[in-house]
């Protein structure tokens, strides 16, 4: 990095600065120079995927491909005793399908799904997971050393990464990491997921920590739908929307479980809404309702027809 020349104001500041040490070495005066604090780069981050714990595989494959995605035959993670099936975007988002095949290597995911399935975590692409890792540390957030995974499957490419995880957890169970995407087309027209809602104890708190670690904190929000104000957190082309509940939730939100995680609802864009609509109504026999949401005309999909995470597809999202 060059050096930058001073010059003008800088240069006065300079001298004026240098006249005061030295007069204040001539005079014995002892001076106790303070470091400003450190402002926090902007962190470079990406929404890039989100975990949907499920049971059986096949099945929940076939949920989705019912609901117009397309859905890839993924791998094994052998680290980890894992295996999953990918719904890739062409904004370079996207949901994987996950479960396990070694419950000791996996027994924190095998846990989860003993009780329930639905969203797991999140996981943000960034540039360094070493540089993340010291971020998370600066911020006073506990972060392991960057641990190398792999993904393996029938096709010849393979995939690696390193991933980063926050002690105590980030809202939405985030996870850091550095990998390699893919896209594809899908009958219902998705093109990426735009927000992630995820609820959280404090709002405060839970905004500030974001703020810590050099994110873009946008302005809250009102969101009808959820009776609360939200945190907008911009990560890449997407958002993670931080809200606290203020009342109890309605009957009508009864199937938005946020399944440990605290993951509420997946705001996915589409090119045609009413081609969306078309290909569910075909594939799964639903006839979906139009409602005005937080991103304009958006449809409503009940957890239960996605083993355990609420989505809504929008129109025209902002």
């Amino acid at each position: 990095m060059s050096r930058k020349i001073l010059t003008g104001r800088s240069c006065v500041i300079a001298k004026a600065a240098t006249l005061m040490l030295t007069a204040a070495i001539a005079s014995h005066t002892a001076i106790q120079i303070q470091a400003a604090p450190q402002v926090p780069s902007r962190t470079t981050a990406n929404l890039e995927h989100v975990v949907i714990a499920v049971r059986d595989l096949a099945v929940a494959t076939t949920s989705y491909e019912r609901l117009g995605f397309t859905v890839t035959p993924g791998g094994s993670h052998p680290s980890g005793g894992t295996t999953g099936d990918g719904v890739f975007f062409s904004n370079g988002t996207y949901l994987e399908l996950l479960t396990f095949y070694d419950r000791d290597k996996a027994a924190d995911l095998a846990k989860f799904l003993g009780k329930r399935e639905g969203p797991r975590s999140i996981a943000v692409e960034v540039p360094s997971a070493v540089a993340i890792r010291d971020s998370l540390h600066a911020a006073g957030i506990e972060g392991t050393e960057p641990t190398k995974g792999k993904w393996e499957s029938p096709s010849p490419v393979t995939k690696e990464w390193l991933t980063i995880d926050p002690k105590p957890a980030l809202p939405g169970n985030i996870f850091f990491i550095d990998y390699l995407k893919a896209s594809q087309s899908h009958p219902n027209t998705a093109t990426g997921i735009r927000s992630v809602w995820v609820m959280v104890k404090d709002l405060q708190e839970a905004t500030h920590t974001f703020e810590r670690l050099g994110f873009s904190v946008g302005k809250q929000i009102q969101a009808p739908r959820f009776a609360t104000v939200v945190q907008e957190v911009t990560l890449g082309k997407a958002s993670l929307m931080l809200m606290m509940a203020k009342e109890k939730r309605t009957e009508s939100h009864s199937d938005e479980d946020t399944a440990g995680s605290g993951i509420v609802c997946l705001s996915i864009m589409v090119q045609d809404l009413e081609a969306t609509r078309a290909v569910i109504k075909a594939r799964s026999g639903r006839t979906l309702e139009v409602y005005q949401g937080f991103y304009g005309n958006s449809v409503p999909i009940p957890a239960n027809l996605t083993h355990g995470i609420a989505i809504e597809f929008a129109q025209n999202a902002r």
